[in-house]
């Protein structure tokens, strides 16, 4: 099952607390004063944030606000994509999250489906099935009328109606990739009058049609409840600049950064190019494949990396289109070049190579173990079903196809080749199990380019950083051509010097004890008692225009009807979720208890995110960090660049991507003839963070070994030092004795976090008494003595 992040919670909290602000709003936007105006929320993301996921939640949370059970209409336009979606919703991954609804593809869309009140409906489909009227989607028309089925009515217009007992049902679009909103789509959307729009869309270059028929109203909206607005986004602390901001509002907005953070996506993406023939390319990439597969087989992890290859289809090298009709041995299209240099030069098994591309054959000359998807969208259930470890493809796979196994692309952008690599950059950025590993290898996409000239290299990467930028991504970026001083190599720890090191775990057995108490403790509650009704409110303010001046009346707030009753467990869940996964994976609700529906705000409810709140506190308070002596920290292939600079003492013969503070630091530890190491952030030793949010980790910049303790020592500008230094300074102990003691160094004098830092000397930071502690010293020598006291 999946386990949503805390940022993906917060998403779609955010989302649904939206949703009901508007929705219940004395002033949202009516049409004609009958039908209310659509709510509208743009979920921003980069790729491999989770975007279904967090639109699934936003829905299974906002069906509470309503007063009956919503109908969600769930579209997108990749039919694969929608499969997909379907396998995840029933039964598959995102089962859980959308618990209770009934989930179907259009084509089992029934009068009683839609006109079934008590069940939350989930229909799946894709834009094609609307985008001309007289398209059918298998054995559905949804345009045309069906006396036997629908009673004289279209599928469609029974969608409009959907009566249930002469009351409309809610209606939310889910439009899973919304920058492929067209014009057409917006007309024939508005037609259902829907509740609300939930677009996953990284922009808000809408067409201009829904820009007027939805945005523009929320707009006017925004300007007219400017005060409630404000204040509204205040109390989620989204006010930043003192006035309610309409692009703002309609969007929410996912941070790049949380998504790292929660080892959804790879730290790091490395790129090599070079001008010559595929085939040395090929090599490289098959070589970094095995270095990979080395690192993951050392670490017992159990999967394969896999390979994407991405060129023209029947174009040759020379511009010249490939004759179809030669022998297999003499066709020059790029991806039948790389098929045969994988299986007769690499040795690859042929079983494990796909093509995924319209490439042609004359009869009988396709060999009978090249495995050809030529069909596209019909192809690619049998394409996935196939596992393929090496997938070449033109550019048909840029949607719907995720594998997180996806770990290296080789990219011809030779001879003017319009692939554009920004666009492509998402096919590898998900990270294998959600978990970044302890080699920073592991946490890197790989690149391998092949162009016509060095300046072509430069702007493809130049263009990716710009991408990674607009979207805040925190991914570092290690770029190497071939043939120059910058080219990079793998090396491994020097054969002469040998240390001991292991991981860090933590320890919540106490944790677990004190949460099972807590959960045991929780009140029993009847379904349909007062504590767990509650009643759906709306929001009205009178203004006495003859007391303009006099005090402000808070709003009064009038019964609306009840909300939509859910199970006591998923509100405990998503309660925990919002804080800790941590604290969450150690409480067990699998008491009848937690059976019991109840509905949102109610008495139940809220004891329900109190007992949440006190069961982070808890896991908290009572876990602690432990030295797993019996496991050994594996210091596996590490790549840097030729030119990194070359150290004396330190675990490997050299290191790079010092800034001048630290590479100072490392010399001076390099002096001491004491054994270090630089830790690599991208993946290398870390400490776990007994903090609430999402798993977060600390990385330290330095590792020494001194006798039998480790130190773990951290550069950082005095500008960088926060309250948080304070989670990081910490002792770690083996069997009741300390094992790993852990320092920061900043430049300047300092006397308290934050404070303003004095030119000249250094200051070593230490806990003591529970306090984080100055230490000055004159020089990093001195700094460094200070550390391993």
């Amino acid at each position: 099952m999946l386990d949503l992040k805390v940022f993906q919670t917060h998403a779609a909290q955010l989302i649904a607390e939206r949703y009901a602000f508007f929705a219940n709003h004395p002033d949202r936007p009516w049409k004609g004063g009958k039908t209310p105006r659509p709510f509208f929320q743009a979920l921003s993301a980069i790729t491999g944030a989770g975007k279904t996921p967090m639109l699934a939640q936003a829905v299974a949370l906002m069906r509470a606000h309503f007063s009956a059970e919503p109908i969600v209409f769930w579209i997108s336009k990749a039919k694969s994509v929608v499969a997909q979606t379907f396998t995840n919703f029933s039964g598959g991954k995102y089962s859980e999250i959308v618990d209770g609804f009934t989930v179907i593809n259009v084509g089992q869309l029934t009068p009683g489906l839609i006109s079934d009140g008590s069940t939350p409906l989930l229909v799946l489909a894709t834009t094609g099935l609307f985008n001309n009227k007289d398209q059918a989607e298998g054995a559905l028309n949804i345009y045309k009328q069906d006396a036997d089925l629908f009673g004289n009515q279209s599928p469609w217009e029974r969608l409009i109606e959907r009566l249930d007992k002469g009351k409309r049902r809610p209606l939310l679009i889910v439009y899973d990739e919304g920058h492929n909103l067209s014009p057409q789509q917006t007309e024939l959307l508005a037609e259902l009058e829907p509740d609300a729009y939930l677009l996953a869309s990284a922009t808000l270059k809408l067409p201009d049609a829904f820009n007027k028929s939805v945005i523009q109203h929320i707009k006017l909206w925004v300007d007219d409840a400017a005060g409630d607005v404000a204040a509204f986004e205040e109390l989620h602390a989204l006010n930043e600049h003192g006035e309610p901001d309409i692009g703002r509002f309609v969007t929410t907005t996912v941070r790049s950064e949380d998504v790292v953070d929660a080892q959804l996506i790879k730290r790091a993406i490395q790129f090599d190019g070079t001008t010559a023939a595929m085939e040395h390319c090929l090599d490289e990439l098959t070589a970094r494949l095995g270095v990979l597969q080395e690192e993951i087989d050392l670490r017992g992890l159990g999967f394969r990396p896999k390979a994407i290859y991405v060129s023209k289809t029947n174009i040759g090298d020379d511009g010249q289109k490939d004759d179809h009709a030669l022998p297999f041995q003499q066709r020059q299209a790029p991806p039948i070049r790389i098929w045969r240099y994988l299986v007769e030069k690499k040795g690859v098994d042929p079983k494990s190579i796909a093509i995924y591309a319209n490439l042609a054959f004359a009869d009988g000359t396709k060999p009978d173990e090249l495995n050809l998807f030529s069909k596209g969208d019909s192809d690619f259930d049998d394409f996935t079903t196939g596992d393929y470890q090496h997938i070449i493809f033109n550019l048909a796979l840029q949607e719907g196809w995720d594998d997180p196994a996806c770990y290296l692309a080789y990219i011809d952008k030779s001879m003017g080749s319009s692939v554009q690599v920004e666009q492509i950059i998402g096919r590898a950025l998900r990270q294998y199990n959600a978990t970044h590993y302890d080699n920073a290898l592991l946490n890197s996409a790989h690149f391998f380019l092949r162009v016509d000239k060095q300046s072509v290299f430069v702007e493809a990467i130049d263009a990716v950083k710009k991408k990674l930028q607009k979207e805040g991504a925190p991914i570092e970026i290690i770029s190497n051509f071939s043939g120059s001083s910058s080219g990079a190599m793998d090396i491994k720890p020097k054969d002469d010097v040998s240390v001991s090191l292991s991981p860090v775990r933590v320890e919540a057995d106490a944790a677990a004890s004190k949460i099972a108490e807590l959960v045991s403790q929780f009140t029993t509650f009847s379904e349909g008692t007062v504590d767990t009704i509650a009643q759906a409110h709306a929001a009205k303010k009178l203004v006495d225009l003859k007391k303009l001046d006099g005090e402000d009346e808070p709003p009064s707030w009038i019964a609306h009807g009840q909300t939509n009753p859910v199970r006591l467990r998923w509100l405990v869940n998503n309660a925990l979720r919002s804080r800790s996964n941590r604290a969450l994976a150690a409480t067990n609700l699998k008491g009848a208890k937690f059976d019991v529906r109840v509905q949102a705000q109610s008495n139940a409810h809220k004891q329900a995110e109190s007992m949440a709140a006190n069961i982070v506190k808890a896991y908290f308070q009572h876990s602690e960090l432990v030295y797993a002596s019996e496991n050994e920290f594996p210091f596996g292939t590490m790549r840097v660049p030729k030119a990194g600079t070359s150290f004396t003492n330190g675990l490997y013969e050299r290191y790079h991507g010092f800034n001048k503070f630290e590479l100072a630091f490392a010399q001076a530890i390099d002096a001491s003839n004491f054994t270090w190491h630089r830790n690599p952030s991208a993946g290398g030793f870390s400490i776990p963070l007994l903090s609430e949010g999402d798993t977060a980790s600390f990385y330290p910049d330095f590792i020494v070994w001194k006798k039998d303790l480790i130190y773990c020592l951290d550069t950082k500008g005095g500008h960088l030092l926060s309250d948080a230094v304070a989670r990081k300074l910490f002792d770690i102990q083996d069997s009741g004795k300390t094992k790993i003691q852990v320092r920061f160094i900043s430049e300047g004098t300092q006397s308290e976090l934050r404070g303003k830092a004095v030119k000249g000397g250094y200051t070593v930071w230490k806990m003591k008494s529970g306090n984080p502690t100055p230490i000055h010293v004159d020089d990093l020598k001195d700094a460094l003595r200070e550390c391993l006291k």
